[in-house]
């Protein structure tokens, strides 16, 4: 083998590693643009998930609030009663 076979081998060599790593690389960026895609879907979900139960918790805040104005109302008119039944007159009505 003369000086030129070896020379025309070695760029060969060289130019098949290049290669090599380019196709590397290029793997490597599609490895990691599916990676942050699966993560956006994941992140996605997540946020879809904590909306749901945040408008969950809205809702039970809101039914909560509801049956305490109901109660407090009932309350209301149970004492007055009681004052009407007790004394014979209205109490004031508080402000």
């Amino acid at each position: 083998m003369d000086a030129t076979q070896i020379g025309a081998m070695l760029v060969l060599v060289i130019a098949s590693i290049l290669l090599g790593m380019i196709a590397g690389g290029l793997l490597l960026g599609l490895f990691v643009t599916a990676c942050e895609a699966v993560e956006e879907r994941q992140r996605a979900k997540a946020d879809a998930t904590l909306d749901a139960q945040s408008e969950e918790v809205r809702q039970t805040i809101l039914s909560l609030a509801e049956s305490l104005a109901v109660d407090k109302d009932e309350a209301t008119k149970a004492m007055t009663r009681a004052i009407f039944l007790t004394t014979g007159r209205v109490a004031e009505p508080v402000v």
